[in-house]
């Protein structure tokens, strides 16, 4: 039997995520709607730091009225790597966003704790 990568793994995950998003979102998918998926890879002895931020960033964002989907999920082979998955109504909702005081608190609590990598997409097909 064929061993599946983490990488593999980590893709389908994602792409059933995606699939789900675009049959179940509130909002009809238009041609500025924007996916983001960024990880945030947490240092040792941080984790109880970090995912009090996440939780209290996730809790206003979800209040956004540019959001449509907004979700974090834990790696299970490895709980330091945290993805959040996020679908915008546009680049203008991102960058209101991106100005929001609990998005710069969030930052702000991440400095010297976890590193991150994001990601904006745009779907194709």
């Amino acid at each position: 039997m064929k061993q599946i990568s983490k990488k593999g793994i980590i893709c389908s995950v994602f792409c059933a995520l995606l699939l789900f998003m675009s049959f179940t979102s509130k909002e009809a998918a238009n041609d500025e709607t924007l996916t983001i998926v960024a990880t945030v890879t947490i240092k040792a002895g941080y984790k109880e730091d970090v995912l009090k931020a996440v939780k209290t960033v996730v809790d206003a964002t979800r209040k956004e009225s540019g959001v449509i989907f907004y979700d974090v999920f834990e790696d299970v082979k490895n709980p330091l790597n945290i993805t959040f998955i996020e679908t915008w109504k546009s680049q203008s909702a991102i960058d209101m966003h991106n100005k929001s005081a609990h998005f710069n608190e969030f930052i702000k609590a991440l400095e010297g704790k976890a590193t991150v990598e994001a990601n904006v997409l745009r779907q194709k097909f």
